[in-house]
């Protein structure tokens, strides 16, 4: 069992010069980002809005959303270093980001991640972590990414 940090976890818009810290961390998940995932997320630090994730001065989590529509948005990414899962960051940004949301009207949350229908570890986690905060599956995307891996469409009504 992980021990909470001494210092409580801290949730906040991305600043300038969060970049570098951020594209480093996912960069250190490479269990859930390969390469072209982490070009991915560096290009949408860009334009999408993102929250980060402290313990005192380190980035230690990001999350990188986009509205679809007035009604919808949607996770394009999340992270959060491999030494604090568990610890309940996730589920603070997670919660950040929902009550932000619902404040703009947004009804409707999605998510996609890789299939239960890949059997790889790791995103069982990840799965998981969805399922319990709510998630429900809206379907499978055969084929989706370029390698014929099946990807999974998770949604939340706010």
């Amino acid at each position: 069992m992980k021990s909470k940090p001494s210092e409580p976890f801290h949730i906040r818009t991305m600043e300038r010069g969060d970049e570098p810290a951020i594209v480093h961390l996912a960069g250190s998940l490479s269990t859930f980002f390969p390469e072209d995932v982490i070009a991915m997320i560096k290009d949408s630090l860009k334009t999408k809005p993102v929250m980060v994730g402290t313990l005192g001065k380190a980035l230690v989590g990001f999350l990188v959303y986009t509205l679809r529509d007035a009604n919808t948005a949607e996770i394009m990414s999340m992270g959060v270093a491999e030494k604090y899962h568990g610890l309940g960051l996730g589920s603070m940004m997670l919660d950040t980001l929902e009550q932000a949301l619902e404040k703009q009207g947004v009804r409707k949350l999605i998510v996609a991640t890789l299939s239960y229908t890949v059997k790889y570890k790791p995103f069982e986690k990840v799965r998981t972590f969805y399922y319990h905060r709510g998630f429900n599956s809206l379907g499978i995307q055969q084929n989706y990414y370029e390698d014929g891996l099946d990807r999974l469409i998770l949604v939340k009504n706010l």
